[in-house]
């Protein structure tokens, strides 16, 4: 294949996998290692840390060709495992430190690579990379998860109408009990959907403090006209703003607190606010005052 067109064929493939493409793939276009050693002469390929596998042009890769590179690595039929499977579908904040891969072939784990080989690999597309089924990465996950954490997953999932999940077709897949099928039974069983609906830290500290205190489970960000309330009791008539750690602090904020108050005020809400510390280091004395108000 001449020069020319050998570079732009190895260009598509990259191109496909983000930037990535492997020693593997530049062989099955009918190029010799000769080849492989000129462009990486002249710049053109750049070595990553996995053994094989190259970025294609410049030597730094964008987020998703980084995962597309172990993927390249792990082999074909390969797909993100685990916290990496959940981090990538949004079910998780943080990328976890290590990349976990499942992977049918022999290759080892290496670098920031965990490599694992189930018997049987289901997967499907995510963001155009490819992840397995959601029962498999709870089940690996469940390791390192505590148990809130886990709850949030599968609260998080099930509320997410693009992920391919039901807890009962989780309840089929523990049902032999796996490894992790225990902790997964035990967070299934005080699933809890609310958790799903909270986007902060500390609106999902809320929702466990009325837990472990009785009080009934609040609706986090229900809208109500132009505003959404942190959490509401709508039968009792009662909305609770909750303030992090740096909220809050500006007279203009303070202004837009006191208006929004005051509307929902107007709606025959009762609207009592509680810091991040109250949260955190009073949880009594906020679980009272929330029980106060509702048996009232």
């Amino acid at each position: 294949m001449r020069p020319i067109y050998a570079a732009e064929a190895a260009g598509e493939l990259a191109a496909r996998t983000f930037g990535a493409i492997a020693r593997r793939q530049i062989l099955e276009l009918g190029l010799g290692a000769s080849r492989i050693r000129d462009w990486k002469r002249v710049g053109r390929l750049h070595p990553t840390r996995y053994r094989g596998v190259y970025a294609w042009g410049r030597p730094d890769l964008p987020e998703k060709g980084g995962l597309a590179a172990g993927l390249l690595y792990a082999g074909r039929g390969s797909a993100l495992d685990g916290l990496s499977a959940l981090w990538w579908q949004g079910l998780l904040e943080h990328r976890p430190e290590r990349i976990n891969i499942a992977s049918p072939r022999r290759a080892s784990s290496c670098a920031d690579l965990r490599i694992l080989h189930p018997l049987r690999i289901e997967r499907h597309v995510h963001e155009d990379l490819p992840v397995v089924d959601l029962a498999r990465s709870l089940l690996v996950a469940s390791a390192e998860l505590e148990h809130n954490s886990l709850r949030l997953v599968l609260a998080r999932a099930d509320y997410d109408k693009d992920i391919p999940f039901s807890l009962r077709s989780l309840q089929e897949a523990i049902r032999r009990g796996p490894e992790g099928s225990r902790a997964l039974r035990a967070a299934m069983a005080a699933h809890l959907p609310q958790l799903a609906r909270c986007t902060s830290p500390l609106e999902i500290d809320f929702v466990l403090l009325c837990e472990a205190n009785g009080i009934p489970i609040p609706e986090p960000n229900v809208r109500k006209g132009r505003f959404v309330p942190d959490m509401t009791w709508e039968e009792a008539r009662l909305i609770v703003e909750l303030d992090g750690r740096d909220a809050h602090t500006s007279e203009a904020q303070r202004a837009t607190d006191a208006s929004r108050q005051k509307w929902l005020e107007s709606l025959g809400y009762t609207v009592i606010r509680f810091s991040w510390g109250e949260v955190h280091f009073r949880e009594a004395w906020v679980a009272g005052r929330v029980r106060a108000l509702l048996a009232r």
